[in-house]
């Protein structure tokens, strides 16, 4: 089946794009076609239109496949760069990487035409049958009803299981090559050798229950006297930044202003975090803009704001709950001129 393109925001490349689409089918890992729809395969946005970082944010933020289309040869936040002007070469690379990240859509079911088939001849009838039914000795047995089916549980992850009420008593935990964890949830702290960034393996896959090992009291003990017990908020903050993945957490407003309330603790793992954590403490700003002054990924402020955010340290002005238009008249052509130019040095 036909993988499906769509662009957005760069109207005067359709024309071109589609051309490059055609010349270029017979070497495409997969057919390609041209799409209008909101579900395609792989969205291309254009980030050189005044809102164009905007919708590449939205469009990533949604879990959607998605390629930038820019002018910038020094632009290294995505994976997939379509540049200006475009090029068969250019668009042959980036649909064949994208075409093992996209899932197969199940082909349409077909269902073949039913046929009558005449008979040779009418078939009269002279005389109605009359069919005897015998009366049932008892009333018919309605069907049982059927009980509702269950959902599925919810997969939990180690944020999930650091929450109140997720245990009640101490357990541990060890896989994946990483130091062993133990959590105390009365006391709501951890223990583990190392550093905090060895922990990483335990923060980007589910845990079930039965994973957890339930401590030995006694063991437990000796534990308490042997290592140092460190915070809750640090593991969350651990969870939140190496498993969102570039995604804004859920409750968090795409178009908001985002300001840290105080200097937080940087970990020495982190080390990018200073310079995000730097231009946060100076006044509320989009995620873009935060990405633009402290020379980071988007998808690493994006990790931060959701990491610091979980752990108190985010204050939030939500530009977007306001019904009115934003005003533009006020130095409009310097803020043009910014976001048509985002990677300039001014």
């Amino acid at each position: 089946m036909s993988k499906r393109i769509s662009l957005q925001g760069a109207d005067d490349n359709a024309a071109h794009l589609r051309e490059l689409l055609n010349q270029s089918a017979a070497e495409l890992y997969s057919s390609w076609n041209f799409y209008s729809g909101a579900d395609a395969d792989l969205l291309v946005v254009d980030i050189d239109t005044v809102y164009g970082h905007m919708d590449w944010l939205r469009a990533h933020s949604s879990g959607k496949l998605v390629a930038v289309l820019t002018e910038h040869p020094q632009f290294g936040d995505a994976d997939l760069i379509l540049h200006k002007p475009l090029t068969s070469m250019n668009l042959v690379e980036v649909l064949n990487r994208a075409d093992p990240l996209i899932a197969a859509r199940p082909e349409p079911e077909y269902s073949p035409p039913e046929f009558v088939t005449p008979s040779a001849r009418p078939v009269s009838v002279t005389k109605p049958i009359t069919a005897v039914v015998a009366e049932p000795l008892h009333a018919p047995v309605p069907p049982p009803p059927t009980p509702p089916q269950s959902a599925p549980p919810r997969e939990r992850r180690l944020c999930d299981w650091l929450a109140d009420g997720s245990l009640n008593t101490p357990v541990r935990l060890c896989e994946n090559g990483a130091p062993e964890l133990v959590l105390d949830p009365v006391g709501k702290a951890f223990h583990a050798d190392g550093n905090l960034r060895a922990l990483a393996p335990y923060c980007t896959h589910a845990i079930t229950r039965e994973q957890w090992q339930d401590m030995n009291p006694d063991k437990f003990t000796e534990l308490q006297g042997a290592s140092k017990a460190q915070p809750y908020a640090r593991l969350l903050w651990l969870c939140h930044a190496l498993g969102s993945n570039g995604h804004l957490a859920a409750g968090l407003n795409i178009n908001a202003k985002y300001k840290l309330a105080r200097w937080p603790q940087i970990e020495r793992e982190f080390p990018k975090h200073f310079r995000i954590a730097t231009v946060m403490l100076k006044q509320p700003a989009t995620l873009t803009d935060i990405a633009e002054l402290s020379g980071a990924a988007l998808a690493d402020v994006v990790d931060f704001t959701n990491a610091y955010n979980a752990t108190g340290y985010i204050e939030i002005e939500d530009t977007a709950s306001s019904a009115e238009p934003v005003q533009r008249d006020n130095g409009r052509g310097a803020i043009l001129s910014r976001l048509r130019k985002p990677f300039s040095g001014g």
